[in-house]
C-alpha cells in the first residue's frame, strides 16, 4: 500500500475528480468539500464546469451555498494555491470514445497543473474497473477514490487496484448523504471492512 501526502494541503493546486458518468465524481467532491470546510476550517474554492456535455450537477451549487463556499461556473485561475483548496467538478466522460477522452484532456490542459483524482464504482467488476483505470491513465492521474462502496460487500477486491495499477487509492465513499461515508483509504481500513473481528 503506497501512502500519498495529503491532497489537501497548501500548495497542493487545484484539484479535479474525473470519471465516467454516474461513478460518484460529484458527491465525492460534496462529502470531500464539508469536510474540508466543517472539519479542517479550510478555505475552498469550487468550480462546476461544463465539459463536453454540460454540468448538471446542482447539488454541488447547493452544497456551497449552504457552506458559503464561493462556486464557479468559468474558470480563472488562482494565485493563492497555498491557502485555498481548489476542487473542480466535471461531467463525467465517456471513457470508450477517443473523441470525448481528446475533450477531456483538451479541458485539463486549459486548468494548468493540477491533481486529476480518478473515482471509480466500487460496485463495478474488477475487469471494468481495471479497464477504466487503463483509459484515464494518460491524462497523469494522481490517485483513485473509489465510491458506492455502500452497495459492494466485497472490499477484497480493492487490493485489485492497489496491486494492479501504478496508483494509490486516497479515498472510500459510501452512500449518497453529504457528508456521509467519506474516509482516507488504507490498508487497514480495508482490511477490516474485509475480515471484521
Amino acid at each position: 500500500w503506497r501512502a500519498l501526502p495529503p491532497a489537501d494541503s497548501p500548495g497542493q493546486g487545484t484539484h479535479v475528480l474525473v470519471g465516467a458518468p454516474g461513478v460518484g465524481k460529484t458527491t465525492c467532491l460534496c462529502k470531500w468539500l464539508t469536510q474540508l470546510v466543517l472539519l479542517e476550517a479550510r478555505p475552498v474554492e469550487v468550480w462546476r464546469l461544463d465539459s463536453g456535455t454540460a454540468n448538471t450537477a446542482e447539488a454541488l451549487s447547493v452544497y456551497c451555498e449552504v457552506l458559503g463556499v464561493p462556486l464557479q461556473r468559468t474558470w480563472r485561475s488562482a494565485d493563492d494555491a497555498g491557502k485555498t483548496v481548489r476542487l473542480v467538478d466535471l461531467p463525467g466522460t465517456d471513457w470508450r470514445s477517443a473523441r470525448a477522452m481528446d475533450r477531456l484532456r483538451s479541458d485539463l490542459g486549459r486548468l494548468g497543473p493540477c491533481q486529476i483524482h480518478l473515482v471509480l464504482n466500487g460496485a463495478y467488476d474488477t475487469g471494468l474497473l481495471m479497464q477504466q483505470v487503463r483509459a484515464f491513465a494518460p491524462l497523469g492521474i494522481s490517485d483513485l477514490t473509489v465510491a458506492h462502496l455502500d452497495e459492494e460487500a466485497r472490499w477484497g477486491k480493492l487490493w485489485n487496484l492497489v496491486l494492479g495499477t501504478n496508483y494509490s487509492v486516497r479515498f472510500l465513499s459510501a452512500g449518497q448523504n453529504v457528508p456521509g461515508e467519506f474516509l482516507r483509504a488504507s490498508a487497514e481500513l480495508v482490511l477490516l471492512r474485509q475480515f471484521p473481528a
